[in-house]
């Protein structure tokens, strides 16, 4: 079920490209153990319009939406093990962060095209 968005800058595809970027969060989110690898969904969202103040740099954030009620510590273990895949990617100065969003789960449906 859970949803990781990666929104980044345009401008960071000269670094990576976009399925290094999913196969990275992909890796973090299955090794955090939260989640069976099969129930795992990613999609990316381009930016090519953003204002980081201070000194210019590329950003790369992920929000991983899931269903609520896991506790702040899973929460914490979900974005740690996200991050700790997108460290590895030794990029230059960009801006990383990582966020988990509660989907309401009474009001949350789904449907599958078979």
């Amino acid at each position: 079920m859970p949803n990781f968005v990666i929104e980044y800058s345009a401008s960071l595809n000269q670094q990576i490209s976009e399925g290094k970027l999913m196969d990275s969060v992909f890796a973090g989110a299955k090794n955090s153990g939260h989640f069976p690898p099969e129930a795992i969904k990613l999609r990316t969202e381009k930016r090519s319009g953003f204002r980081l103040h201070g000194k210019q740099k590329d950003f790369l954030h992920v929000s991983a939406h899931i269903l609520s009620g896991r506790t702040d510590e899973q929460k914490s273990e979900i974005s740690n093990a996200v991050l700790a895949q997108l460290k590895e990617l030794a990029l230059n100065s960009v801006f990383v962060s990582v966020e988990v969003v509660d989907i309401h789960r009474a009001s949350f449906v789904d449907f599958e095209y078979e």
